[in-house]
């Protein structure tokens, strides 16, 4: 059985990061070890969540998996929720030395998420570095290149964005969350090497606070078992649609993927 750590934040109320990662890895087949970064009372698009920090605690925790032996595959990293935690994440990567998949978890549509500062984005920089691949949507994207954000994606935008990522030593880039035309999305890609790729779907009349955390989580289990990247993006790009479309109505307490991970089981 392949195994997993998932690195990012326990929100206990909306569906997204460890809550949606843990299970849909699970239902590949997968064994997922978690480490939060921090636990809230539900994710930031409500308001005022109550926080915990556990800066502190990563480097213990490693600490002690590392006396009893623990071992994992892939490292999948998430939401940080102090830029102070990209040190301690790195000690993390170097001491398990496997393959690492980087979700940066910055902001969406254009803007920043509650409490997500420029050190952030620096520490987010650091650790795609040092990443094999890295998933960011467009807004993410263009935070970490320094290149203005558009809402309509062409081709020439995304290569531009891609190539800078790929710049940073990254193996693969995905770009999620593309805009084609109105009435597509889809996600645009780079293999250092072997050139770019895309995807694109029918745009779904209902989004969701946290199907970016779907999709990195099922790249990352398709990747671990051993589909390529395009493979990997393109299960996980159909997953989130077809969660989507089981969604009867947008809430923030998060769209309906748990009725789709028969369906996932199935693709593998």
């Amino acid at each position: 059985m392949k195994r997993i750590l998932v690195i990012q934040d326990l929100s206990c109320v909306g569906s997204c990061s460890l809550t949606v990662a843990l299970p849909i890895l699970s239902a590949m087949g997968i064994r997922c070890s978690v480490l939060p970064t921090a636990v809230l009372s539900t994710h930031t698009a409500f308001p005022d969540p109550h926080t915990r920090d556990l800066t502190e605690d990563i480097g213990p925790v490693c600490d002690h998996w590392q006396s009893v032996g623990a071992s994992f595959d892939a490292i999948l990293v998430g939401y940080l929720s102090d830029p102070r935690q990209a040190e301690a994440v790195l000690d993390v990567m170097l001491a398990f030395d496997c393959p690492v998949i980087l979700d940066p978890v910055l902001g969406d549509r254009g803007k920043l998420y509650t409490g997500i500062t420029p050190e952030h984005i620096a520490a987010m920089a650091d650790l795609a570095a040092m990443a094999q691949v890295v998933l960011p949507n467009v807004t993410e994207a263009a935070f970490l290149t320094d290149v203005p954000y558009q809402e309509q994606t062409d081709g020439q935008y995304l290569r531009m964005m891609l190539e800078k990522l790929c710049r940073m030593k990254t193996r693969t880039v995905i770009i999620t969350g593309t805009s084609p035309s109105q009435d597509q999305t889809g996600f645009a890609g780079i293999l250092k090497g072997e050139g770019l790729f895309s995807y694109r779907a029918d745009r779904r009349t209902i989004s969701s606070h946290g199907t970016g955390d779907m999709f990195s989580a099922v790249f990352a289990g398709a990747y671990l078992l051993g589909k390529d990247p395009v493979e990997a993006g393109e299960l996980a790009a159909g997953f989130v649609e077809r969660v989507l479309d089981a969604t009867e109505e947008a809430s923030p307490f998060g769209a309906n993927f748990e009725s789709q991970l028969p369906w996932l089981w199935q693709q593998l």
